[in-house]
């Protein structure tokens, strides 16, 4: 094999190996993207029930339960806000790609 097939293949397996990076880093976002959705999607579930119950508790004049409510809508927040930080914070520690192969006779 003369020095430039060398090279060429080289290149051909760097190539293949940042693919490959590429790829599991595109699954990865796929994963993440579909929890935050499943996170975003119980926020507005619970946001619409406790917006329901609040509207029926101060119709009802019941102070008591608009306290409670708006309690647990503050539990509730601070909990799907934890799950999109978790999220969020796996998708800032991604993995560096794998490293080039530096080029050989000044190329």
């Amino acid at each position: 094999m003369t020095p430039a097939e060398q090279r060429l293949r080289e290149q051909l397996e760097e190539q293949l190996r940042l693919n490959e990076w590429l790829y599991e880093q595109l699954e990865r976002q796929r994963a993440m993207n579909a929890e935050l959705r499943r996170a975003v999607a119980d926020l507005a579930r619970a946001f619409q029930e406790s917006l329901a119950a609040a509207v029926e508790a101060g119709e009802a004049g019941d102070l008591a339960a608009i306290r409670r409510l708006t309690r647990a809508n503050q539990q509730h927040w601070q909990h799907y806000l934890q799950q999109i930080v978790t999220a969020a914070s796996r998708a800032t520690g991604a993995d560096a790609p794998p490293p080039a192969t530096p080029f050989k006779d000044g190329e």
